[in-house]
C-alpha cells in the first residue's frame, strides 16, 4: 500500500514539473498546443549589414543555440533532481547563499525595468553557469551518480562561461573554440542522457 502512494505521489509531482515547464515555454513565446515555431524577426534584411558582419552573426548564432541548450538543460536537471530528492524547498534548503543572493540581486535590478520581461518565475534563472556549478557541487550527493566528478563539472562551466561571455558581447568565436563548445555539448548530451 504505502509503494502505491509513493508511486502515486511521484506521478503527481512530476506532473506538476510538466506542467510548470510547459506553462514556462508557453510564456516565453514557444507553442507547446500545436508544435508552431516562433518566426525569425523579419524586419532585419541581411543587405542592410556587411556580408562579413552577417556572416559572423550567422555562424555565432549556431553557437548560441548550443550555449542555450546547455545553459538550460543543466538547469533543469538541477531543479528536477534537487526537487526529487530535497523537495520543493531545495531553492533554500540546497543552494548557497552567495548563489541566492546574487541571483535574487540581480532579478530585482532587473524588475525594476518594468517595460522588460523577466528571465523567468524561478531565481534558477537568474543563475549563471559558474553559479549552477557551484550548486552542484554543493549537492555533490544529490548529482555524484551521472556528474563523474567535480572537476568534470566545473572545468566545462569555465570553458564555457569564456565563450558564452564572448557571444553575449557580440564577440566573434575562433573555430577551435567553437569545437569545444560542440564536444562539451556532446558530453553533456552523453552524461546527462
Amino acid at each position: 500500500m504505502s509503494n502505491t502512494v509513493d508511486e502515486l505521489k511521484n506521478f503527481i509531482f512530476n506532473a506538476l514539473l510538466t506542467e510548470d515547464n510547459l506553462f514556462s515555454i508557453a510564456k516565453d513565446g514557444l507553442n507547446v498546443k500545436d508544435g508552431s515555431t516562433q518566426a525569425p524577426i523579419s524586419r532585419i534584411v541581411e543587405s542592410d549589414f556587411s556580408p562579413i558582419i552577417w556572416q559572423q552573426a550567422m555562424q555565432m548564432s549556431s553557437v548560441y543555440t548550443i550555449l542555450f541548450c546547455i545553459e538550460n538543460t543543466l538547469r533543469n536537471f538541477i531543479v528536477e533532481r534537487l526537487a526529487e530528492q530535497k523537495g520543493l524547498s531545495w531553492w533554500n534548503d540546497c543552494v548557497p547563499n552567495k548563489v541566492k543572493e546574487a541571483a535574487q540581486k540581480l532579478k530585482i535590478s532587473e524588475e525594476k525595468n518594468k517595460y522588460h520581461s523577466t528571465r523567468g518565475d524561478s531565481l534558477i534563472y537568474y543563475t549563471m553557469l559558474d553559479n549552477l556549478a557551484q550548486i552542484i557541487v554543493n549537492n555533490w550527493e544529490e548529482f555524484s551518480d551521472i556528474i563523474p566528478n567535480q572537476a568534470w563539472i566545473v572545468s566545462r562551466m569555465d570553458d564555457l562561461t569564456m565563450c558564452r561571455n564572448v557571444i553575449m558581447h557580440t564577440g566573434v568565436l575562433p573555430q577551435f573554440e567553437i569545437e569545444r563548445i560542440e564536444s562539451i555539448a556532446r558530453d553533456f548530451s552523453r552524461q546527462l542522457g
